[in-house]
């Protein structure tokens, strides 16, 4: 069977380039992660690192949890709504999804370190614990990409995978489907060479998908603050991950069909991921004048030790005589692990008084480190790939608050470099955000809004067989926080 549906990973993120194996595609969707937490979190941009005092710093760096001196519990609902443009040989189309989820929520508690014979004597202050649930990633999308080919067509990358087999030695997610709803045919006298049955006056193609799913992390994390100047942070996280995608493809006719050809076909997709991981966290803040600090963070790579594929294909097909027929695939499903890149960090936040302060972040993370690993597969291409043809990326984040008596105003802006040669594909991306907050003695409430752009290639199926289509994405995240100290 062809390992590459084995993973079934086929458009599963962004097909990227013609080089890169369809489950590298998997390593980058799941080594990613959205800048979402809190809504003050997210209209900073997440440029948080050194200032700290928020629980989505446990999420990025645990020493932020140091700050607090107080405890604090927190709700930060979600609201997500994704837009896709996409441009297919000059056909535009667009196409959208929403989703609200709960977003954050979880506690820091505070407790002093008390010395009863010298207060005053240098030493530990306080130390804090954090437990939160945050929605580090939301994968739900829905793409349309439409228009006319002459010449091309997916029945051309099956007829690819048969040439050289007999008909029964078939792979039962790809060619065998076109085989048996008559896509494919043998030349007479030549039982492994195949002709196709795609019309050459050329076909409309339509491309339809819709993702759905999550990456959730569950964290707890220990910090203390060292006289007001030296802030430690640790934790732990368990990541749970839930994604699932359904596409097709369907090809018709540009006029009527000759004989032998087909009128109309429509191939099904079906992916379902699940899995559950773990990694640590370590960060440190330091107060270099009660004005400037500086941060530093450390997250190990994610060892996901349950990962599980289910999927399933079909084909419908009409040929030029009106006949119908169709297949379905096995339910397949495949067992292995993965491991994704480490993350570091550092940052410097300059506070000005009580009035404000202006933040910023550089992160590291190198997507040519991640790997996937089975007892029943080597992966030894499929992880040379991704050594290939994944670069490390450098992230900025740049976040400013200010306080107009208890009133706060809040922006940021943060972009990302392309983790894939720019020469192949261009999977940069840029964000903006704002919000306001309030506090009023123990109660808080904080508004966001947040946008992620990114433009670049889309290929609805194998690249050596058909031209990119161009796509336009735009993130929202609208969040509110509601959150209450004690």
């Amino acid at each position: 069977m062809n390992f590459r549906k084995i993973l079934l990973t086929s458009m599963a993120l962004f097909t990227i380039t013609t080089l890169i194996a369809q489950n590298a595609e998997d390593a980058l969707r799941y080594s990613s992660y959205s800048t979402t937490g809190t809504a003050r979190f997210m209209s900073l941009s997440g440029a948080l690192g050194a200032i700290g005092g928020d629980l989505t710093t446990i999420n990025n760096n645990p020493a932020g949890l140091g700050i607090y001196k107080s405890s604090e519990y927190i709700f930060a609902p979600r609201y997500l709504y994704n837009k896709v443009e996409s441009n297919f040989g000059g056909e535009f189309r667009s196409d959208s999804r929403d989703n609200i989820n709960f977003g954050t929520l979880g506690l820091v508690t505070s407790m002093p370190v008390v010395n009863r014979l010298n207060p005053d004597a240098p030493g530990w202050k306080y130390v804090q614990f954090g437990f939160s649930v945050n929605r580090i990633d939301n994968y739900c999308s829905d793409i349309t990409i439409e228009g006319n080919s002459i010449g091309g067509s997916k029945v051309n990358e099956w007829r690819s995978d048969a040439q050289g087999n007999l008909p029964e030695n078939l792979n039962y997610f790809g060619s065998n489907l076109a085989w048996e709803t008559y896509l494919l045919d043998t030349i007479n006298g030549y039982p492994t060479d195949y002709i196709t049955a795609v019309p050459v006056e050329g076909v409309n193609q339509k491309y339809t998908s819709s993702s759905k799913g999550y990456k959730n992390e569950m964290t707890f994390a220990f910090s203390g603050n060292y006289n007001n100047k030296l802030f430690l942070g640790m934790g732990m996280s368990f990541v749970f991950l839930n994604y699932s995608k359904i596409y097709s493809l369907t090809e018709t006719a540009l006029i009527t069909p000759n004989q032998g050809e087909f009128d109309s076909f429509t191939y099904y997709d079906e992916l379902s991921t699940r899995g559950n991981g773990i990694n640590a966290k370590l960060g440190v803040i330091y107060m270099i004048t009660p004005a400037i600090r500086i941060s530093g963070a450390f997250h190990s790579p994610t060892w996901y030790y349950n990962m599980t594929d289910s999927y399933f294909s079909r084909v419908e097909s009409q040929m030029f005589d009106g006949q119908k027929y169709n297949q379905s695939s096995p339910n397949g499903k495949f067992n292995y692990t993965m491991t994704t890149p480490f993350r570091a960090s550092a940052g410097i936040g300059i506070v000005i008084g009580q009035m404000g302060f202006v933040s910023a972040d550089y992160e590291y993370l190198d997507y040519s480190l991640a790997s996937f690993n089975s007892t029943d597969y080597a992966f030894s291409d499929e992880n040379q790939d991704i050594k290939t043809d994944f670069l490390a990326t450098h992230n900025v984040r740049i976040g400013t608050e200010w306080n107009l008596n208890n009133f706060f105003i809040r922006g940021g802006y943060g972009f990302s470099t392309s983790p894939v040669d720019e020469s192949l594909n261009k999977l940069t991306h840029d964000q903006y955000s704002f919000g306001f907050g309030y506090r009023s003695g123990p109660l808080m409430l904080d508004f966001a809004f947040l946008q992620k752009l990114n433009n670049q290639k889309y290929y609805i199926y194998d690249p050596n067989f058909v031209n990119a289509a161009y796509i336009e994405s735009k993130t929202s995240y609208y969040g509110v926080t509601l959150g209450l100290k004690f």
